[in-house]
Protein backbone atom coordinates (compact mmCIF):
# COMPACT_ATOMS: atom_id res chain seq x y z
CA UNK A 1 0.00 0.00 0.00
CA UNK A 2 2.59 2.50 1.01
CA UNK A 3 5.72 2.91 -0.58
CA UNK A 4 8.11 3.34 2.54
CA UNK A 5 6.66 4.27 6.02
CA UNK A 6 6.95 7.25 8.39
CA UNK A 7 6.36 6.46 11.63
CA UNK A 8 5.48 9.00 14.64
CA UNK A 9 6.41 9.46 18.62
CA UNK A 10 3.70 11.54 20.67
CA UNK A 11 5.58 13.59 23.40
CA UNK A 12 3.18 14.96 25.57
CA UNK A 13 4.41 17.40 28.72
CA UNK A 14 1.60 16.12 31.53
CA UNK A 15 3.66 18.64 33.91
CA UNK A 16 3.53 21.73 34.85
CA UNK A 17 6.95 22.76 34.32
CA UNK A 18 8.85 22.75 30.91
CA UNK A 19 10.82 19.67 29.74
CA UNK A 20 13.76 19.03 27.50
CA UNK A 21 13.74 15.83 25.75
CA UNK A 22 16.67 14.27 24.35
CA UNK A 23 17.66 11.13 22.36
CA UNK A 24 20.45 10.16 19.88
CA UNK A 25 21.67 12.57 17.60
CA UNK A 26 20.64 12.39 14.17
CA UNK A 27 21.73 9.28 13.14
CA UNK A 28 24.55 6.80 13.84
CA UNK A 29 22.76 4.91 16.68
CA UNK A 30 19.19 4.78 14.93
CA UNK A 31 21.06 3.90 11.18
CA UNK A 32 23.01 0.95 13.31
CA UNK A 33 19.45 -0.90 13.20
CA UNK A 34 18.95 -0.45 9.98
CA UNK A 35 20.26 -3.41 7.44
CA UNK A 36 21.65 -2.45 3.96
CA UNK A 37 18.44 -3.20 1.98
CA UNK A 38 16.58 -0.10 3.56
CA UNK A 39 18.37 2.75 1.51
CA UNK A 40 16.83 5.74 3.22
CA UNK A 41 16.12 5.88 6.97
CA UNK A 42 15.94 9.39 8.17
CA UNK A 43 14.53 11.48 11.45
CA UNK A 44 12.63 14.62 10.85
CA UNK A 45 13.86 16.23 13.54
CA UNK A 46 16.66 17.38 15.98
CA UNK A 47 17.09 17.09 19.67
CA UNK A 48 16.63 18.71 22.20
CA UNK A 49 12.99 19.29 21.92
CA UNK A 50 11.56 21.66 24.13
CA UNK A 51 8.01 21.03 25.62
CA UNK A 52 5.85 23.59 27.97
CA UNK A 53 3.47 22.37 30.03
CA UNK A 54 0.58 20.40 29.00
CA UNK A 55 2.30 21.08 25.19
CA UNK A 56 2.25 17.95 22.78
CA UNK A 57 4.63 17.07 20.15
CA UNK A 58 5.29 14.51 17.99
CA UNK A 59 8.47 13.03 16.41
CA UNK A 60 8.66 11.74 12.90
CA UNK A 61 10.74 9.11 11.52
CA UNK A 62 10.53 7.96 7.72
CA UNK A 63 12.21 4.25 6.60
CA UNK A 64 11.92 3.66 2.62
CA UNK A 65 10.71 -0.38 3.54
CA UNK A 66 12.49 -1.21 -0.21
CA UNK A 67 12.80 -4.56 0.11
CA UNK A 68 9.37 -6.87 0.30
CA UNK A 69 9.23 -9.42 3.16
CA UNK A 70 11.92 -7.57 4.85
CA UNK A 71 12.01 -6.36 8.53
CA UNK A 72 14.15 -4.84 10.70
CA UNK A 73 13.74 -3.40 14.83
CA UNK A 74 15.01 -0.05 15.48
CA UNK A 75 14.75 1.11 19.64
CA UNK A 76 14.29 4.59 19.95
CA UNK A 77 15.87 6.14 23.42
CA UNK A 78 14.29 8.82 25.05
CA UNK A 79 15.47 10.52 28.00
CA UNK A 80 14.57 13.96 30.15
CA UNK A 81 18.21 15.79 29.21
CA UNK A 82 18.90 16.12 32.67
CA UNK A 83 19.07 12.30 33.57
CA UNK A 84 20.05 10.14 31.01
CA UNK A 85 20.21 7.31 33.44
CA UNK A 86 16.51 7.21 33.20
CA UNK A 87 15.78 6.84 29.71
CA UNK A 88 13.04 5.11 28.79
CA UNK A 89 13.49 2.69 25.42
CA UNK A 90 10.80 2.12 22.94
CA UNK A 91 11.42 -1.11 20.65
CA UNK A 92 9.25 -0.67 16.81
CA UNK A 93 9.69 -3.14 14.12
CA UNK A 94 9.69 -1.97 10.90
CA UNK A 95 8.65 -4.22 7.58
CA UNK A 96 6.88 -4.25 4.13
CA UNK A 97 5.39 -7.17 2.86
CA UNK A 98 4.25 -8.14 -0.67
CA UNK A 99 0.67 -8.36 -0.42
CA UNK A 100 -1.93 -8.28 -3.04
CA UNK A 101 -4.81 -6.26 -2.48
CA UNK A 102 -6.52 -7.57 -5.89
CA UNK A 103 -9.39 -10.10 -5.95
CA UNK A 104 -9.66 -8.51 -2.27
CA UNK A 105 -12.18 -5.85 -3.04
CA UNK A 106 -15.06 -5.22 -0.99
CA UNK A 107 -16.67 -1.66 -2.24
CA UNK A 108 -16.74 0.03 -5.54
CA UNK A 109 -16.66 3.87 -7.18
CA UNK A 110 -19.61 3.78 -9.77
CA UNK A 111 -21.20 6.34 -12.12
CA UNK A 112 -20.86 6.99 -15.51
CA UNK A 113 -18.05 8.69 -18.04
CA UNK A 114 -19.64 11.46 -20.25
CA UNK A 115 -18.64 14.25 -22.24
CA UNK A 116 -19.90 17.61 -21.74
CA UNK A 117 -23.49 17.03 -23.82
CA UNK A 118 -24.26 14.23 -22.26
CA UNK A 119 -22.88 11.52 -24.72
CA UNK A 120 -21.86 8.43 -23.26
CA UNK A 121 -18.12 7.68 -23.57
CA UNK A 122 -17.62 4.14 -23.95
CA UNK A 123 -14.22 2.04 -23.79
CA UNK A 124 -12.92 4.88 -20.92
CA UNK A 125 -10.60 3.35 -18.71
CA UNK A 126 -11.07 4.66 -14.85
CA UNK A 127 -8.52 4.63 -12.51
CA UNK A 128 -8.23 4.72 -8.59
CA UNK A 129 -5.70 5.19 -6.16
CA UNK A 130 -5.25 5.11 -3.04
CA UNK A 131 -4.14 9.05 -2.02
CA UNK A 132 -2.06 7.40 1.00
CA UNK A 133 -0.36 4.68 -1.30
CA UNK A 134 0.07 3.46 -4.42
CA UNK A 135 -2.04 0.76 -5.17
CA UNK A 136 -4.44 1.22 -7.71
CA UNK A 137 -7.76 -0.19 -9.26
CA UNK A 138 -9.38 0.02 -12.49
CA UNK A 139 -12.68 -0.03 -14.66
CA UNK A 140 -14.06 0.42 -18.29
CA UNK A 141 -16.70 2.45 -19.03
CA UNK A 142 -19.26 0.13 -21.11
CA UNK A 143 -21.25 1.30 -24.66
CA UNK A 144 -23.60 3.20 -21.76
CA UNK A 145 -20.79 5.21 -20.17
CA UNK A 146 -21.60 3.25 -17.27
CA UNK A 147 -18.34 1.94 -14.92
CA UNK A 148 -17.76 0.60 -11.57
CA UNK A 149 -14.27 -0.15 -9.88
CA UNK A 150 -13.70 -2.72 -7.36
CA UNK A 151 -11.23 -1.92 -4.84
CA UNK A 152 -11.14 -1.53 -0.78
CA UNK A 153 -13.61 0.05 1.63
CA UNK A 154 -12.30 2.31 4.08
CA UNK A 155 -12.99 0.10 6.75
CA UNK A 156 -10.00 -2.06 5.34
CA UNK A 157 -8.14 0.76 4.53
CA UNK A 158 -8.08 1.95 7.99
CA UNK A 159 -7.32 -1.34 8.97
CA UNK A 160 -4.43 -1.30 6.86
CA UNK A 161 -2.87 1.36 8.41
CA UNK A 162 -3.89 0.12 12.12
CA UNK A 163 -4.48 3.47 13.52
CA UNK A 164 -1.44 5.00 12.76
CA UNK A 165 -0.06 8.14 12.64
CA UNK A 166 0.52 9.07 9.06
CA UNK A 167 1.77 11.66 7.10
CA UNK A 168 -0.79 11.79 4.68
CA UNK A 169 -3.27 14.37 3.50
CA UNK A 170 -6.04 12.23 3.15
CA UNK A 171 -6.39 8.05 2.82
CA UNK A 172 -9.16 7.88 0.63
CA UNK A 173 -9.08 7.50 -3.66
CA UNK A 174 -8.63 10.11 -6.18
CA UNK A 175 -9.96 8.93 -9.90
CA UNK A 176 -8.60 9.63 -13.19
CA UNK A 177 -9.28 9.46 -16.60
CA UNK A 178 -6.64 9.98 -19.78
CA UNK A 179 -9.07 9.21 -22.57
CA UNK A 180 -7.67 10.08 -26.66
CA UNK A 181 -9.05 12.91 -27.43
CA UNK A 182 -10.41 14.69 -23.82
CA UNK A 183 -8.79 16.42 -21.48
CA UNK A 184 -7.10 14.70 -18.81
CA UNK A 185 -9.81 14.34 -15.68
CA UNK A 186 -8.40 13.91 -12.12
CA UNK A 187 -10.37 14.69 -8.67
CA UNK A 188 -9.86 13.38 -5.61
CA UNK A 189 -12.04 12.95 -2.31
CA UNK A 190 -13.80 9.68 -2.88
CA UNK A 191 -14.48 7.34 0.65
CA UNK A 192 -16.32 4.25 -0.59
CA UNK A 193 -17.04 1.54 2.36
CA UNK A 194 -18.12 -1.61 2.52
CA UNK A 195 -22.35 -0.80 3.03
CA UNK A 196 -22.04 2.53 0.81
CA UNK A 197 -19.59 2.78 -2.37
CA UNK A 198 -18.95 5.92 -3.69
CA UNK A 199 -20.18 7.52 -7.08
CA UNK A 200 -19.06 9.67 -9.11
CA UNK A 201 -20.61 11.33 -13.05
CA UNK A 202 -17.25 12.02 -15.17
CA UNK A 203 -17.78 14.92 -17.51
CA UNK A 204 -14.54 14.87 -19.97
CA UNK A 205 -14.15 18.22 -21.46
CA UNK A 206 -12.79 17.50 -25.35
CA UNK A 207 -9.25 18.28 -25.82
CA UNK A 208 -8.79 21.63 -27.41
CA UNK A 209 -5.07 22.49 -27.47
CA UNK A 210 -2.42 20.62 -28.61
CA UNK A 211 1.39 21.57 -28.50
CA UNK A 212 3.99 19.92 -31.96
CA UNK A 213 7.49 20.89 -31.36
CA UNK A 214 9.91 19.68 -33.54
CA UNK A 215 13.78 19.05 -33.29
CA UNK A 216 15.69 22.30 -34.40
CA UNK A 217 19.10 20.99 -33.57
CA UNK A 218 20.82 18.04 -32.05
CA UNK A 219 24.50 18.39 -30.31
CA UNK A 220 26.74 15.21 -29.33
CA UNK A 221 30.09 15.55 -27.27
CA UNK A 222 32.62 13.62 -28.43
CA UNK A 223 33.65 13.27 -24.72
CA UNK A 224 31.71 10.34 -23.65
CA UNK A 225 30.17 11.26 -19.95
CA UNK A 226 26.66 12.33 -20.48
CA UNK A 227 24.57 15.36 -19.62
CA UNK A 228 23.32 15.81 -16.28
CA UNK A 229 22.15 19.22 -16.66
CA UNK A 230 21.50 22.16 -19.14
CA UNK A 231 20.64 25.63 -18.19
CA UNK A 232 19.67 28.75 -19.88
CA UNK A 233 20.32 31.98 -20.00
CA UNK A 234 17.22 35.02 -19.15
CA UNK A 235 17.32 35.32 -23.13
CA UNK A 236 17.74 31.84 -24.47
CA UNK A 237 20.98 32.90 -26.43
CA UNK A 238 23.28 30.64 -24.28
CA UNK A 239 23.36 27.80 -22.35
CA UNK A 240 25.56 26.02 -19.72
CA UNK A 241 25.55 22.02 -19.59
CA UNK A 242 27.41 19.60 -16.84
CA UNK A 243 28.43 15.95 -17.20
CA UNK A 244 27.51 13.46 -14.44
CA UNK A 245 25.38 10.53 -13.85
CA UNK A 246 23.52 9.12 -10.83
CA UNK A 247 23.41 6.61 -9.87
CA UNK A 248 26.23 5.37 -9.72
CA UNK A 249 28.26 8.59 -9.90
CA UNK A 250 30.70 9.15 -12.78
CA UNK A 251 33.89 9.33 -10.61
CA UNK A 252 36.26 10.82 -13.38
CA UNK A 253 37.57 14.36 -14.67
CA UNK A 254 34.35 15.72 -16.82
CA UNK A 255 33.64 19.29 -18.25
CA UNK A 256 31.05 21.96 -18.30
CA UNK A 257 30.22 23.56 -21.70
CA UNK A 258 28.61 26.15 -23.04
CA UNK A 259 26.34 26.44 -26.11
CA UNK A 260 24.88 29.32 -28.72
CA UNK A 261 21.41 29.25 -29.30
CA UNK A 262 22.19 27.01 -32.39
CA UNK A 263 24.06 24.38 -30.60
CA UNK A 264 27.69 25.53 -31.04
CA UNK A 265 29.92 24.62 -28.26
CA UNK A 266 31.51 28.19 -28.13
CA UNK A 267 33.84 26.63 -24.69
CA UNK A 268 34.26 23.57 -22.71
CA UNK A 269 36.08 23.80 -18.83
CA UNK A 270 37.59 20.85 -17.76
CA UNK A 271 37.60 19.78 -14.40
CA UNK A 272 38.71 16.63 -11.90
CA UNK A 273 35.00 15.34 -11.45
CA UNK A 274 32.11 15.43 -12.63
CA UNK A 275 29.46 18.06 -11.71
CA UNK A 276 26.23 18.25 -9.95
CA UNK A 277 25.90 21.85 -9.61
CA UNK A 278 26.03 24.25 -12.44
CA UNK A 279 24.34 27.52 -13.10
CA UNK A 280 24.24 30.62 -15.17
CA UNK A 281 24.12 34.31 -14.68
CA UNK A 282 20.77 35.69 -16.22
CA UNK A 283 22.47 37.65 -18.99
CA UNK A 284 24.97 34.66 -20.09
CA UNK A 285 27.84 36.14 -18.65
CA UNK A 286 29.21 33.93 -16.09
CA UNK A 287 29.16 30.31 -15.38
CA UNK A 288 29.61 28.49 -12.37
CA UNK A 289 30.27 24.43 -11.44
CA UNK A 290 30.02 22.84 -8.03
CA UNK A 291 32.11 19.60 -8.84
CA UNK A 292 32.85 16.58 -7.19
CA UNK A 293 36.66 17.13 -7.33
CA UNK A 294 35.76 19.66 -4.18
CA UNK A 295 36.35 22.53 -6.78
CA UNK A 296 34.18 25.82 -7.42
CA UNK A 297 34.55 26.69 -10.99
CA UNK A 298 33.97 30.73 -12.36
CA UNK A 299 33.81 30.84 -16.57
CA UNK A 300 32.98 33.97 -18.63
CA UNK A 301 30.64 33.38 -21.54
CA UNK A 302 34.28 33.94 -23.94
CA UNK A 303 35.47 31.02 -21.52
CA UNK A 304 38.02 32.74 -19.72
CA UNK A 305 38.38 31.45 -16.12
CA UNK A 306 37.68 34.02 -13.80
CA UNK A 307 38.70 31.64 -10.96
CA UNK A 308 38.58 28.46 -9.05
CA UNK A 309 38.17 27.48 -5.48
CA UNK A 310 39.54 24.35 -3.75
CA UNK A 311 36.72 23.59 -0.83
CA UNK A 312 38.93 20.33 0.46
CA UNK A 313 35.79 17.86 0.06
CA UNK A 314 33.20 17.24 -2.78
CA UNK A 315 31.16 19.78 -3.92
CA UNK A 316 27.58 19.25 -5.23
CA UNK A 317 25.86 22.22 -5.31
CA UNK A 318 26.36 26.34 -6.46
CA UNK A 319 24.47 29.21 -7.82
CA UNK A 320 24.57 32.53 -8.77
CA UNK A 321 22.65 35.21 -7.45
CA UNK A 322 19.86 37.35 -9.59
CA UNK A 323 22.17 40.36 -9.91
CA UNK A 324 24.92 38.00 -11.02
CA UNK A 325 27.47 39.57 -8.26
CA UNK A 326 27.55 36.46 -5.86
CA UNK A 327 27.91 32.72 -5.85
CA UNK A 328 26.97 30.97 -3.10
CA UNK A 329 28.37 27.02 -2.84
CA UNK A 330 30.13 24.89 -0.10
CA UNK A 331 30.33 20.84 0.57
CA UNK A 332 30.26 19.17 3.82
CA UNK A 333 30.15 21.96 7.15
CA UNK A 334 31.31 24.81 4.53
CA UNK A 335 29.48 27.17 3.59
CA UNK A 336 31.00 30.74 1.32
CA UNK A 337 29.48 33.66 -0.58
CA UNK A 338 32.13 34.48 -2.75
CA UNK A 339 32.28 37.52 -5.38
CA UNK A 340 31.80 36.40 -8.83
CA UNK A 341 34.31 38.15 -10.42
CA UNK A 342 37.06 38.09 -7.82
CA UNK A 343 36.61 35.09 -6.28
CA UNK A 344 36.97 36.97 -2.91
CA UNK A 345 35.19 34.86 -0.68
CA UNK A 346 33.21 34.87 3.03
CA UNK A 347 32.79 32.22 5.40
CA UNK A 348 28.87 31.71 6.20
CA UNK A 349 27.79 30.20 9.62
CA UNK A 350 25.70 27.49 9.00
CA UNK A 351 24.76 24.64 11.19
CA UNK A 352 23.45 22.29 8.26
CA UNK A 353 25.75 19.01 7.07
CA UNK A 354 26.33 18.60 3.36
CA UNK A 355 25.20 21.51 0.97
CA UNK A 356 23.33 19.73 -1.81
CA UNK A 357 21.10 22.85 -3.23
CA UNK A 358 20.97 26.22 -2.96
CA UNK A 359 18.61 29.42 -4.52
CA UNK A 360 18.70 33.31 -4.05
CA UNK A 361 15.46 35.46 -3.32
CA UNK A 362 15.00 36.83 -6.83
CA UNK A 363 15.14 40.45 -5.17
CA UNK A 364 18.88 39.72 -3.88
CA UNK A 365 17.90 39.87 -0.24
CA UNK A 366 19.13 36.40 0.74
CA UNK A 367 18.95 33.10 -0.08
CA UNK A 368 18.27 29.37 1.11
CA UNK A 369 19.86 26.57 1.48
CA UNK A 370 19.25 23.16 1.12
CA UNK A 371 20.76 20.04 3.22
CA UNK A 372 19.60 17.72 5.61
CA UNK A 373 17.85 20.86 7.47
CA UNK A 374 17.11 24.15 4.91
CA UNK A 375 18.44 27.25 5.81
CA UNK A 376 16.88 30.91 5.39
CA UNK A 377 19.45 33.52 5.13
CA UNK A 378 19.43 37.18 4.47
CA UNK A 379 22.19 39.06 2.11
CA UNK A 380 24.81 39.52 5.00
CA UNK A 381 24.92 35.85 5.60
CA UNK A 382 23.18 36.14 8.87
CA UNK A 383 20.72 32.70 9.32
CA UNK A 384 16.93 33.55 9.95
CA UNK A 385 15.31 30.14 9.52
CA UNK A 386 16.20 26.42 9.64
CA UNK A 387 14.01 23.25 9.65
CA UNK A 388 15.07 19.63 9.73
CA UNK A 389 13.18 18.15 6.54
CA UNK A 390 15.25 14.65 7.23
CA UNK A 391 17.36 14.88 3.85
CA UNK A 392 18.45 16.63 1.24
CA UNK A 393 16.41 18.06 -0.72
CA UNK A 394 16.70 16.67 -4.49
CA UNK A 395 14.45 19.63 -5.38
CA UNK A 396 13.93 23.10 -3.76
CA UNK A 397 12.96 26.50 -5.85
CA UNK A 398 12.38 30.08 -4.38
CA UNK A 399 9.69 31.68 -5.61
CA UNK A 400 9.15 35.99 -6.02
CA UNK A 401 7.51 36.14 -3.04
CA UNK A 402 10.68 34.31 -0.53
CA UNK A 403 8.59 31.46 -0.55
CA UNK A 404 10.58 27.91 -0.43
CA UNK A 405 9.68 24.62 -2.07
CA UNK A 406 11.45 21.44 -1.01
CA UNK A 407 11.38 17.58 -1.35
CA UNK A 408 13.05 14.99 -1.98
CA UNK A 409 14.37 11.29 -0.77
CA UNK A 410 11.99 11.72 2.68
CA UNK A 411 8.81 11.24 0.43
CA UNK A 412 7.24 14.16 1.57
CA UNK A 413 7.03 17.90 0.01
CA UNK A 414 7.60 21.06 2.37
CA UNK A 415 6.81 24.84 1.57
CA UNK A 416 7.56 27.56 4.07
CA UNK A 417 7.26 31.37 3.78
CA UNK A 418 10.26 33.74 3.83
CA UNK A 419 10.21 33.55 7.53
CA UNK A 420 10.58 29.38 7.73
CA UNK A 421 7.16 28.93 9.22
CA UNK A 422 5.75 25.95 7.38
CA UNK A 423 3.12 26.59 4.99
CA UNK A 424 2.26 23.54 3.93
CA UNK A 425 3.29 19.64 3.69
CA UNK A 426 2.38 17.00 1.36
CA UNK A 427 3.09 13.52 1.26
CA UNK A 428 4.20 11.85 -1.55
CA UNK A 429 3.71 8.10 -1.88
CA UNK A 430 6.01 7.08 -3.92
CA UNK A 431 9.29 6.16 -4.80
CA UNK A 432 11.05 9.59 -4.61
CA UNK A 433 10.88 12.74 -6.27
CA UNK A 434 13.94 13.85 -7.97
CA UNK A 435 12.94 16.84 -10.09
CA UNK A 436 10.88 20.03 -9.36
CA UNK A 437 9.96 23.31 -10.76
CA UNK A 438 7.66 26.40 -9.67
CA UNK A 439 6.79 29.36 -11.41
CA UNK A 440 7.61 33.18 -10.57
CA UNK A 441 4.73 33.86 -8.31
CA UNK A 442 4.82 30.42 -6.63
CA UNK A 443 0.93 29.91 -7.79
CA UNK A 444 2.08 26.32 -9.38
CA UNK A 445 4.53 23.60 -8.35
CA UNK A 446 5.52 21.10 -10.39
CA UNK A 447 7.21 17.84 -9.58
CA UNK A 448 8.62 14.42 -10.66
CA UNK A 449 9.35 10.73 -9.31
CA UNK A 450 11.26 7.83 -10.14
CA UNK A 451 8.25 6.19 -9.34
CA UNK A 452 6.78 7.62 -12.79
CA UNK A 453 4.37 10.37 -11.98
CA UNK A 454 3.93 14.19 -12.28
CA UNK A 455 2.37 16.27 -10.01
CA UNK A 456 0.76 19.67 -10.09
CA UNK A 457 0.03 22.02 -7.04
CA UNK A 458 -0.98 25.00 -6.55
CA UNK A 459 0.78 27.55 -4.17
CA UNK A 460 -1.48 26.43 -1.28
CA UNK A 461 -0.24 22.97 -1.32
CA UNK A 462 -2.71 21.56 -3.40
CA UNK A 463 -2.85 18.78 -5.59
CA UNK A 464 -4.13 19.68 -8.71
CA UNK A 465 -3.77 16.55 -10.72
CA UNK A 466 -1.37 13.17 -10.46
CA UNK A 467 -0.52 11.32 -13.66
CA UNK A 468 1.71 8.60 -15.57
CA UNK A 469 4.57 10.17 -17.28
CA UNK A 470 4.25 8.81 -20.60
CA UNK A 471 0.16 7.82 -20.18
CA UNK A 472 -2.39 4.50 -19.70
CA UNK A 473 0.43 1.52 -20.85
CA UNK A 474 3.48 3.56 -20.66
CA UNK A 475 6.19 3.84 -18.03
CA UNK A 476 8.96 6.50 -17.41
CA UNK A 477 10.75 7.26 -14.21
CA UNK A 478 11.43 10.64 -14.12
CA UNK A 479 15.14 11.67 -15.33
CA UNK A 480 17.17 12.92 -12.15
CA UNK A 481 16.49 16.72 -13.15
CA UNK A 482 13.80 16.49 -15.89
CA UNK A 483 10.62 18.42 -14.99
CA UNK A 484 9.87 21.87 -16.08
CA UNK A 485 7.10 24.65 -16.19
CA UNK A 486 6.29 27.52 -17.88
CA UNK A 487 6.18 31.15 -16.44
CA UNK A 488 2.26 31.39 -16.58
CA UNK A 489 2.23 27.93 -15.14
CA UNK A 490 0.19 26.52 -18.53
CA UNK A 491 3.03 24.13 -19.54
CA UNK A 492 4.77 20.95 -17.81
CA UNK A 493 7.57 19.38 -19.58
CA UNK A 494 8.95 15.97 -18.18
CA UNK A 495 11.87 13.78 -19.06
CA UNK A 496 12.24 10.36 -18.85
CA UNK A 497 14.51 7.75 -18.34
CA UNK A 498 13.12 6.01 -21.62
CA UNK A 499 14.05 8.90 -23.31
CA UNK A 500 11.01 10.51 -24.13
CA UNK A 501 9.96 14.21 -23.63
CA UNK A 502 6.50 14.71 -22.70
CA UNK A 503 4.25 18.24 -22.21
CA UNK A 504 1.13 18.70 -20.27
CA UNK A 505 -1.37 21.34 -20.06
CA UNK A 506 -2.40 22.48 -16.65
CA UNK A 507 -5.08 20.09 -16.85
CA UNK A 508 -2.64 17.19 -17.06
CA UNK A 509 -3.86 16.82 -20.25
CA UNK A 510 -0.98 14.92 -22.91
CA UNK A 511 -0.26 17.69 -25.49
CA UNK A 512 3.36 16.29 -27.60
CA UNK A 513 5.58 13.87 -26.58
CA UNK A 514 8.75 12.34 -28.64
CA UNK A 515 10.68 9.47 -27.53
CA UNK A 516 14.12 9.46 -29.32
CA UNK A 517 15.94 6.20 -29.56
CA UNK A 518 19.42 6.34 -27.41
CA UNK A 519 22.88 5.62 -27.90
CA UNK A 520 23.83 2.53 -26.18
CA UNK A 521 27.50 2.00 -27.34
CA UNK A 522 28.53 3.34 -24.06
CA UNK A 523 27.67 0.66 -21.49
CA UNK A 524 29.03 3.15 -18.80
CA UNK A 525 26.57 5.64 -19.53
CA UNK A 526 23.19 5.80 -18.03
CA UNK A 527 20.93 6.67 -21.00
CA UNK A 528 17.04 9.24 -20.72
CA UNK A 529 16.32 12.86 -20.49
CA UNK A 530 18.09 14.49 -17.72
CA UNK A 531 17.07 17.94 -17.32
CA UNK A 532 14.65 19.96 -19.57
CA UNK A 533 13.81 23.65 -19.94
CA UNK A 534 11.00 25.64 -21.15
CA UNK A 535 11.40 29.00 -22.93
CA UNK A 536 9.01 32.23 -21.20
CA UNK A 537 7.34 32.05 -24.36
CA UNK A 538 6.61 28.29 -24.57
CA UNK A 539 8.20 27.82 -28.57
CA UNK A 540 11.23 26.07 -26.89
CA UNK A 541 12.52 23.11 -24.61
CA UNK A 542 16.04 22.26 -24.25
CA UNK A 543 16.88 19.03 -23.26
CA UNK A 544 20.21 17.03 -21.85
CA UNK A 545 20.78 13.47 -22.67
CA UNK A 546 22.55 10.88 -20.59
CA UNK A 547 24.59 9.96 -23.96
CA UNK A 548 26.02 12.75 -24.57
CA UNK A 549 23.45 14.72 -26.08
CA UNK A 550 21.61 18.04 -25.82
CA UNK A 551 18.50 19.22 -28.35
CA UNK A 552 16.58 22.20 -28.70
CA UNK A 553 12.85 21.47 -29.80
CA UNK A 554 10.52 24.63 -31.52
CA UNK A 555 7.46 24.75 -31.25
CA UNK A 556 6.02 24.57 -35.02
CA UNK A 557 4.05 27.32 -36.76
Amino acid sequence: MESGTDYFITLNNTGTSAARICGPACCDELRGFVPGWNLHFFALQDFPVELAPGQVKKLWYFASLDQPNGFFNVTFRLWQCNDESDAMALPVTFGATDENFWGKETSYIMGTVTDEAGAPVPRASVVAVVNCGRANFQGESDSQGRYAVPLLGMEDIEAIYLGRDLACDSKDYALSVDQPGYEYYYASGFAPTRTEPASASIVLKKKTESADYALEWEKKVQDNFGFFWVKPSQDWSVFAAAQAKHPPELNTPTNFYLFDEHGTVLWKQPTGNECWGIDIARDGSKVVAGCHDGKIYVVDRSGRLLWEYYNGAMVRSACLSPDGSKVLSGGIGTLFLFDSATGAKMSVNWAGDWLRNCAFYADNSGFVVGARELGGFDSSGTQKWQYVIGEFPLFMAVDNHGNTYATGKSRTFFSFDANGNLRWTHKIAEPAVTAGAATPDGSRIAAGSVGGSVYLFDGNGTLLWKRGTLGTGGFGAVGHNAIAISQDGTRVVAGTDSNCIAVYDELGTMLWKTCIEPDTSNPDLKTGVTNVQISPDKTRIIASYGDNYVRMFRMKE
